[in-house]
């Protein structure tokens, strides 16, 4: 999960995303690829993955920086993140890959606010997994996706216990860095 989260991550950096990807046999779709998410394929395993990023937290965009934190405290909190342009525009890639890419499995991921984007479109014969998820409002129960958190993030402290599995990374007592996917690095979470 660690290096799918690493790769979604590397914003505005298409060429370096698609040689990293490449070693694992996966190819970047550049046109469903953006600084939101990253879509790769697999035709070897025929598998496709879906990396949803959370909220911008620098300011090399400054409107995706804005809309972001806009979500954050005017949707998240109220359980209408769904109604947002950011989820649409997630759903809308989602709906175009699964098109493009139709006889694949496909895998999504997603990390803090983008968490809540795996739990509602992870479809029939998808597999999602989150990490440290704003899962306090999420709108339905998605037996397809497994939300994971580190002990002591703030983002997924208010989610229901239920839908989490807490991973045994390094502790720290610090809220914000605990919710640093750098947390997983070491651990054995696979996409």
């Amino acid at each position: 999960m660690y290096k799918s989260l690493q790769l979604g991550y590397l914003r505005g950096q298409e060429d370096r995303q698609a040689r990293k990807l490449k070693k694992y046999g996966y190819v970047l779709d550049r046109e469903l690829t953006n600084n939101e998410r990253m879509i790769a394929y697999n035709p070897y395993t025929k598998k496709t993955i879906f990396v949803e990023n959370g909220s911008q937290t620098r300011l090399r965009d400054p409107a995706q920086f804005v809309e972001d934190w806009a979500n954050n405290i005017a949707r998240v909190p109220f359980g209408n993140f769904e109604k947002s342009q950011r989820f649409k525009d997630a759903q809308n890639a989602y709906l175009k890959a699964k098109e493009k890419y139709k006889d694949t499995q496909f895998t999504l991921v997603g990390h803090s606010q983008s968490a809540i984007t795996v739990n509602d479109l992870a479809g029939k014969g998808d597999r999602g997994v989150t990490y440290n998820g704003a899962l306090f409002t999420k709108t339905k129960d998605n037996k397809n996706v497994t939300n994971y958190r580190s002990k002591n993030d703030i983002v997924s402290a208010f989610a229901n216990p239920n839908d989490m599995k807490t991973l045994a990374s390094p502790v720290t007592q610090n809220p914000i860095s605990a919710h640093n996917i750098e947390n997983i690095k070491e651990l054995p979470v696979f996409v």
